[in-house]
């Protein structure tokens, strides 16, 4: 039985040991190509852009579906920080910016989902998951049509 737990903890220790390898290679071999001219730095750059590009999307009104909404809030870092703590657990997150009486809400929403019964699923999961989390407390399931 301890040995079952020792090989657990060490496999879980090899796979970030694993990740982080692959992050450096991947690295490892844009520089390499760089440096022998098989990729051009304004190429970099641009793939950089739009990697910037695609993290900015997650401010958006394109969203169409269900989705879970977590907060609304006249502060844009208070919602763009929430979005990260949900991003950085492994949910789909973004922020929705919509105007009220002349001010900005922006809302932090889980999703989109196709389907309502996909919406509530995690809805119950991160109430389960996050118990004490005054915006998992009163989370709401969202439609927005296109």
């Amino acid at each position: 039985m301890k040995n079952n737990k020792f090989l657990s903890k060490q496999t879980g220790g090899i796979s970030k040991l694993m990740l982080i390898m692959i992050v450096a290679g991947v690295g490892y071999g844009a520089y390499f190509a760089n440096k022998k001219g098989l990729i051009k730095p304004d190429s970099i750059s641009s793939i950089a852009n739009s990697m910037k590009t695609s993290i900015s999307k997650t401010f958006t009104d394109e969203f169409t579906g269900y989705g879970v909404q977590l907060m609304a809030t006249t502060e844009f870092e208070q919602a763009k920080n929430v979005m990260n703590d949900f991003s950085r657990d492994g949910y789909s997150a973004f922020v929705m910016e919509s105007n009220a009486k002349g001010r900005s809400i922006y809302k932090v929403r889980l999703g989109p989902y196709a389907y309502k019964p996909e919406a509530v699923a995690v809805q119950d999961k991160v109430i389960r998951r996050y118990p004490n989390n005054p915006y998992v407390k009163s989370s709401l399931v969202i439609y927005k049509p296109n």
